[in-house]
């Protein structure tokens, strides 16, 4: 009787507006027949702290929480968590994401923001999210709805809120409170084109002994609820085992939904989503690839044209963390978070609620996007065509100065660098694809250095990095490279353009890895313009933190142009002046730039035809300071002309 009363039920369903995003088919689309729900960003952390994100010591939401009201009691944690959300998520963040190339955002939630118990709500839970639905509307975003922590939890562990023990299978007042939040989120957003979707439970793993039967038992009546209220929106049911398999929930039990899977830690290649594709297939349903990440860059581009090879939307984990490398923003922990993790691991003592509480909202505000470290790489593994085909500058290099060894291109594997390890794609064996698991999420291995500067380790022979850079100045160069090795001796080899530049046969052994020594290549012959640096692990051995390059004395200087003159000052090298023999034919002002060796300006002149042709230079900057003794260079240009020379000054 049961069974046949769903299927009277399905066959009076409304057909869903075409106002909002419905099923087509194998396709998500929009109001115009757009294909949607392509591209999303999950805001995991932002509502459902997880420790792993926050680095603490409890995992779930709810023994976070205690542990803070712990330490500065109920009023201090609303303080603390009220300036927590504020921070986490933006206005101005939703509309960097639209900028980026995201359609969508998957709102996790916790039951407990619309319904703490059966029977009681709360109007937060509806205010956070008309807010988001506000901002990501004015950029044109959808939002999906994903209860990510249901009543009980809905596997056992502490991302879902439980106690260890996945109750929502267990309880039929859970189950009934699960129906009931969903049927008040429909009632609310019926009427609302921005909703995307309803992700119906986060990643559920069934009890021992739940039947596959009851499972599907259970997410139909959640359907039904939804249903008597809401035939506009689609639903999405994702498979037991995290999201990975649908025994039992096929055929599909609705009109208008898709099959949600999860991908974490696997090979990218078709075999890998073939049961989803079979699936697809045979039931003529869409699918939406609902959470992936914490993998490197390569893998992150790789997924992604799995997924859009085979017309899958993704919906990426996640954009902002604490000390991450695998997000666009990583946000620095406080200078005193051990205070907090050494007492809640039972290791220190318990610190004074005041200065508990000015550390947790100093954590809070460096949630702030502007106080984040920003990751590129990331951004460009997802949207820019050419990652996988070319490498594109980190940062703009100009030499004379200085490249950090760190700082290398963005760009795929074996195309801005090449190492051994650059993606895990075992979930039961992980792998770590940066050693360091700092600074870039490469497979190049990077840690910060006591001083706080990035340098590059692990390194072994035949991994590479390319730099692109501006030589400013053609001519002979001389390159101080950065090294720290406790008792190994490095081989390495540096090219330009694809050419050997020089080979480096032995790399200074300093004792520690912390402890650098600057190895001097001389006479390197750099033309003006922009390059290519690659430099090559031929042999392991150092730490390798900056490459600093200087101009040498066998400078080649250009011939001299006809509409200006720029010749050796006098005396040189000088203490108390000297005097730099400067003319010009031109109609306008011809500029004389001093210069430090690193390309940095020091002062500027300027001359015309009426001026005395000489300059006077005493050694005294744009600031009124005597410069420090070292080689500095002085520069004439006009319209496309220039002139370089070098001098010295010995005060």
């Amino acid at each position: 009787m049961k069974k046949i009363n769903i299927l009277l039920l399905l066959l009076v369903l409304v057909v869903p507006l075409k106002a909002f995003v419905h099923s087509e088919g194998h396709n998500m689309v929009d109001a115009d027949g757009n294909l949607a729900l392509m591209k999303g960003m999950g805001l995991g952390g932002w509502l459902v702290p997880e420790g792993y994100m926050l680095h603490t010591i409890s995992q779930s939401p709810t023994t976070i929480r205690n542990d803070i009201v712990d330490v500065v009691g109920e009023a201090g944690a609303e303080q603390f968590y009220t300036a927590y959300h504020e921070n986490y998520v933006t206005r101005e963040d939703i509309a960097e994401l639209a900028e980026w190339g995201f359609d969508h955002v998957r709102m996790p939630f916790h039951y407990n923001m619309f319904s703490p118990y059966r029977g009681v709500w709360s109007e937060w839970g509806f205010e956070v999210t008309d807010s988001l639905i506000a901002w990501c509307s004015d950029v044109g975003m959808h939002v999906v709805l994903d209860m990510h922590c249901a009543p009980g939890g809905q596997n056992a562990g502490p991302i879902s809120d439980s106690d260890g023990t996945a109750r929502l299978w267990l309880a039929d007042s859970n189950k009934a409170h699960t129906i009931e939040i969903w049927e008040a989120i429909a009632q609310r957003y019926v009427n609302e084109p921005w909703v995307g979707g309803y992700d119906l439970l986060n990643e559920p793993v069934l009890h021992e002994g739940v039947t596959a039967q009851e499972f599907r038992s259970l997410y139909v009546s959640i359907r039904n609820v939804i249903r008597a209220v809401d035939n506009n929106h689609m639903l999405f049911i994702e498979g037991n085992w995290y999201a990975t398999d649908f025994t039992g929930l096929t055929p599909p039990f609705d009109i208008n939904m898709a099959y949600s899977f999860h991908k974490y830690w696997s090979v990218n290649d078709r075999n890998s989503i073939q049961s989803y594709l079979n699936m697809r297939g045979a039931h003529n349903v869409p699918l939406w690839m609902s959470e992936t990440g914490e993998n490197s860059n390569m893998w992150f581009h790789d997924a992604v044209q799995l997924f859009e090879d085979n017309n899958i939307g993704w919906c990426w984990w996640t954009t902002k963390k604490f000390e991450t490398i695998t997000s666009p923003y990583s946000a620095p922990l406080p200078a005193n978070w051990d205070v907090l993790r050494n007492y809640w691991q039972g290791t220190g003592a318990q610190p004074a609620a005041q200065t508990a509480q000015a550390i947790l909202m100093e954590f809070a505000d460096n949630l702030k996007t502007e106080n984040c470290h920003y990751s590129p790489g990331v951004v460009a593994s997802w949207f820019s065509p050419e990652f996988a085909s070319q490498n594109l500058p980190l940062k703009e290099h100009a030499i004379p100065g200085t490249i950090l060894a760190a700082d290398y291109d963005i760009g795929a594997q074996s195309v801005a660098y090449q190492d051994d390890v650059y993606e895990t794609v075992h979930w039961d064996n992980y792998t770590a694809w940066n050693n360091g698991h700092q600074y870039r999420n490469d497979g190049v291995d990077i840690e910060i250095s006591p001083s706080g500067v990035p340098n590059v380790g692990w390194a072994t022979a035949g991994e590479w990095m390319k730099y692109t850079f501006t030589a400013e100045y053609g001519g002979i160069y001389d390159l101080s490279l950065e090294c720290a090795s406790t008792s190994y001796s490095g081989q390495l080899r540096l090219f330009l353009d694809g050419v050997v530049l020089t080979t480096i046969n032995s790399t200074p052994i300093t004792g520690s890895w912390t402890t650098y020594e600057e190895l001097i290549i001389e006479d390197l012959d750099i033309p003006i313009g922009e390059h290519e640096l690659m430099l090559q692990i031929l042999q392991s051995g150092p730490n390798l933190r900056s490459m600093i390059f200087t101009l040498d004395s066998a400078y080649a200087f250009p011939e001299i142009p006809n509409t200006f003159t720029l010749d050796q000052n006098y005396p040189n090298p000088f203490n108390s002046g000297t005097t730099i023999p400067v003319s010009t034919q031109t109609e306008g002002p011809l500029e004389v730039e001093i210069l430090d060796i690193l390309g940095r300006q020091v002062k500027t002149f300027e001359v015309d035809q009426h001026s005395t042709p000489n300059i006077k230079w005493d050694g005294i900057n744009v600031d009124g300071q005597y410069v420090p003794a070292g080689v500095y260079l002085y520069r004439a240009s006009v319209a496309d002309e220039q002139l370089v020379r070098k001098m010295i000054y010995l005060p």
